[in-house]
């Protein structure tokens, strides 16, 4: 047992490396998942990192596709482009509410309920369409 305890260990310390540089790069300021401003400043960073420029004023986000509001339980995201490269089942996951994708897909509106994998992919996905599309 005293191998695998170490092994559990070791990896367990492992991950909580690898999730504080997530944390720091990404991941949500202090507070509750559900807390819009934190919601919206990770998401700032994101966009940044990500080399779409944007502006913060306040509980608002800019950037060129759309905007970003801090909301008491979230963070509220619309974001247009022509053929989002979505379907409305990507906002049916943990960490997304209220998700609507007009039908020829121009536009989205959704609220971020946390800040995970899942609503970096989201993000991620939809800036590449607009930056290469």
């Amino acid at each position: 047992m005293g191998t695998d305890g170490r092994g559990l260990d070791h990896l367990m310390e492992q991950n909580e490396a690898e999730l504080g540089f997530l944390s720091a790069y990404g991941g949500v300021d202090g507070g509750s998942q559900t807390d819009g401003a934190s919601l919206l400043s990770a998401l700032h960073r994101f966009l940044k990192a990500g080399g779409m420029p944007s502006t913060l004023e306040g509980a608002r986000l800019s950037f060129e596709a759309g905007h970003a509001e801090a909301e008491e339980h979230g963070c509220r995201f619309s974001f247009k482009g022509s053929h989002l490269p979505l379907v409305a089942s990507d906002m049916k996951t943990s960490g997304f509410a209220e998700g609507k994708l007009s039908e020829d897909r121009s536009e989205v509106n959704v609220v971020f309920t946390a800040w995970s994998m899942d609503q970096r992919r989201f993000v991620e996905r939809l800036v590449e369409h607009h930056v290469h599309g």
